[in-house]
């Protein structure tokens, strides 16, 4: 691809007049046509996108894609999921999401979904919102996020740790200890989305299923609020890189020192999209990477 576009480049800048000159455009078209390289078979991708004070998470195996979470909506005409969600999306060449997760009903999380679901196919909408939910009139198969519910991509597994029901409608459906809990495991590396759970279920999945938290990498629990991350649960997962998906300056105060402090003490790496942007992380078996846009893509600005 690169040779022909660069050859296509070198006839573009023959003399005016030269045969067949114009030609030289058409051994570009595949450089701007070509999709950017993905993960292989066994490799799991992770960004963790800055969508400000709020959640939205693409995997990736070799030919598969999921969206966990679509961040929050800005006002009525405007929200992550068109903002930067779709524009991520296309950039990468991904035309369709295999899976959206939709850990809850905050806006923070699900904002940008009903933007998502109308501009491209999904084909299975997972999550742990009531039955009456507008989402869920979506034309896609939907389901509840059982714990239990296994599937295997590309030779890398997806497991559901939590809820153990289906929401009831109503109120109680938009409670955080609701959220729906992903565990991803591939042969570089494990992976735990675990929405805005709090203590409760933190303590919940500490009885139920102690030897599946254990992750290298764990999307921090309700952004690093005080109501999550208690330290038996940070120990029992013991993550070398604690990923905090938070808003500049936000009006929560997220992340608390004291969460920040308990995650160092447990040796994590700690990442945060308010400062660094988007998060990246590859695993492939024998080795893995994370990198901050911030530090990938680095501006005179950022000094």
């Amino acid at each position: 691809t690169v040779p022909l576009a660069l050859a296509g480049i070198a006839w573009l800048l023959l003399p005016r007049g030269f045969p067949s000159r114009a030609l030289g455009a058409l051994l570009m078209v595949p450089l701007f046509a070509a999709s950017p390289p993905g993960p292989r078979n066994g490799e799991l991708w992770i960004t963790v996108l800055d969508v400000g004070q709020g959640l939205a998470v693409v995997a990736r195996t070799e030919k598969h894609a999921l969206l966990y979470d679509a961040g929050p909506a800005f006002n009525a005409s405007s929200d992550s999921g068109s903002r930067v969600i779709l524009p991520y999306l296309r950039g990468e060449g991904i035309d369709r999401l295999d899976a959206l997760v939709v850990s809850h009903d905050d806006r923070d999380h699900s904002g940008g979904a009903g933007s998502v679901l109308e501009a491209i196919p999904v084909g299975v909408l997972w999550s742990s919102l009531s039955p009456d939910h507008p989402l869920l009139a979506a034309p896609a198969w939907r389901a509840p996020c059982l714990a239990g519910r296994k599937w295997f991509w590309d030779g890398v597994s997806f497991e559901f740790l939590h809820p153990r029901s289906e929401a009831p409608e109503g109120r109680a459906a938009r409670a955080n200890n609701q959220s729906c809990v992903l565990r991803i495991e591939s042969a570089g590396g494990r992976v735990l989305l675990t929405g805005d759970i709090e203590r409760a279920a933190e303590r919940e999945l500490l009885l139920r299923s102690p030897l599946l938290l254990s992750a290298d990498a764990l999307l921090v629990p309700h952004h690093g609020s005080a109501s999550s991350s208690t330290p038996e649960f940070v120990k029992q997962v013991a993550p070398r890189h604690a990923v905090f998906a938070v808003g500049h300056r936000n009006r929560f105060g997220h992340p608390r020192e004291d969460v920040l402090a308990r995650y160092r003490e447990a040796g994590s790496g700690l990442l945060r999209t308010d400062t660094g942007g988007a998060i990246h992380l590859r695993f492939a078996p024998g080795a893995s990477r994370v990198e901050a846009e911030r530090d990938r893509a680095r501006r005179y600005w950022h000094d």
